[in-house]
């Protein structure tokens, strides 16, 4: 499923780190509220589905990424850039 990445918050701990010096500096760069990203990710069909549904119906998605991509769970999407 092709999608569009857009940037949100850095967070340290699960906490926005947005009003931190170090939140300020990380937010100067190329990631910072609002950038966009194309994206895919590989989902099964049933998956794809039910987060069309949800986006339909209004809900947005939040996703966090981690940088291995060995294996797959529902907590680590592969995201291919």
């Amino acid at each position: 499923m092709k999608i569009r990445l857009v940037f949100d918050d850095w967070k340290k701990d699960y906490k926005s780190v947005y009003n931190t010096e170090k939140g300020v500096d990380l937010s100067m760069g190329p990631f910072h509220s609002g950038t966009t990203f194309e994206a895919e990710i590989d989902l099964h069909e049933s998956e794809e589905k039910e987060l069309k549904k949800a986006m339909e119906e209004g809900f947005v998605p939040h996703f966090y990424v981690i940088p291995n991509k060995k294996k797959r769970t529902s907590l680590n999407i592969p995201i291919n850039f």
